[in-house]
């Protein structure tokens, strides 16, 4: 036997219904990449305290025999230590692009693009892929 038709406010329950489930999977979808991101952000401090604690010792280790060779074989001290300052900062710039290509993952892209209401940000109109990294511009 068929239910029977409940009418307009059949309708108007449906309608409250479906509604009721288009909120809760989007909430769904922004806290489990909450997650993703909180994860992310994780990863990447227990990253940087172990790059701090364990390469600090070696790197001290290794530019003062570096200095001490260049001293040895002739080089002034100051220019000895001018070349390490140098490769030091070539490196961090190298280190600063690296984390700048993280950033992307944390900026919750596929719930920017179902709360666009919310967020208002022009870079919801991106095509962005599933990596979460925005897609390059077009010229």
């Amino acid at each position: 036997m068929p239910p029977p038709d409940l009418g307009w406010m059949g309708d108007l329950q449906g309608l409250a219904q479906a509604a009721r489930g288009m909120f809760q999977s989007r909430a769904l979808l922004l806290m489990l990449e909450l997650e993703r991101a909180r994860h992310g952000l994780i990863n990447l401090m227990v990253l940087l305290v172990v790059a701090a604690i364990a390469g600090a010792t070696a790197w001290f280790a290794l530019w003062a025999g570096a200095i001490a060779l260049a001293v040895h074989l002739g080089l002034a001290l100051p220019w000895a230590c001018l070349g390490v300052l140098v490769i030091n900062l070539l490196l961090l710039g190298w280190v600063a692009s690296a984390m700048k290509s993280l950033a992307p993952l944390m900026s919750l892209p596929a719930s920017r693009r179902q709360f666009h209401w919310l967020f208002n940000d022009p870079r919801d109109q991106e095509d962005t892929p599933a990596d979460g990294r925005p897609a390059a511009p077009s010229a």
